[in-house]
């Protein structure tokens, strides 16, 4: 515990959003991540490290209970202090961006951004065509092949089919 609290400066920013909580406690060792949180070596290497700020809420609380995460209301993500810190689930941490402004939504979201950043046709990992079978499937299907005889052929549903005939997928191509 003693080991824990000397790695931290307790003198640190007071969040603007609520200063009602005061100054945060900064984490001064060694970073977990390239987003700043802090990683704390609990002493051997079986036990390994943990975030900083999980550490510091089960030093001042105790055990984390089953998959809760510990989350920052200051959204300063090397602060340790445990009143800025509370327990929620995955779905609370989204929550809790969003009503913060932190998560990319509506023309924000990086595929609206940056969309010749996206894995498109072939080149996305979970592809089952090739761009070429997709022009084929059309092909096919222009000559008036049936659906389930083109799904077929290329191991795919006659409604995937469907989707890429009429371009709601594979529009692209």
């Amino acid at each position: 515990m003693k080991r824990f609290w000397s790695k931290v400066d307790k003198n640190g920013p007071v969040p603007a959003h609520c200063p009602e909580l005061g100054p945060c406690w900064v984490w001064t060792a060694a970073r977990y991540d390239r987003f700043g949180y802090g990683s704390f070596s609990r002493g051997t290497r079986k036990d390994g490290s943990v975030v900083a700020h999980r550490a510091a809420w089960e030093l001042t609380n105790g055990a984390i209970p089953g998959q809760l995460l510990v989350l920052h209301k200051c959204d300063v993500p090397a602060c340790v202090n445990p009143s800025h810190l509370f327990l929620g689930t995955h779905p609370d941490n989204n929550r809790d961006a969003s009503a913060k402004g932190r998560s990319a939504t509506g023309a924000r979201n990086g595929a609206r951004l940056h969309p010749e950043r996206l894995a498109r046709g072939e080149h996305n990992g979970s592809a089952k065509l090739a761009d070429l079978d997709v022009l084929e499937i059309r092909r096919l299907a222009e000559h008036g092949n049936s659906q389930r005889s083109i799904g077929r052929k290329f191991g795919i549903s006659h409604i995937h089919v469907g989707r890429i005939v009429s371009r709601r997928v594979w529009r692209h191509l």
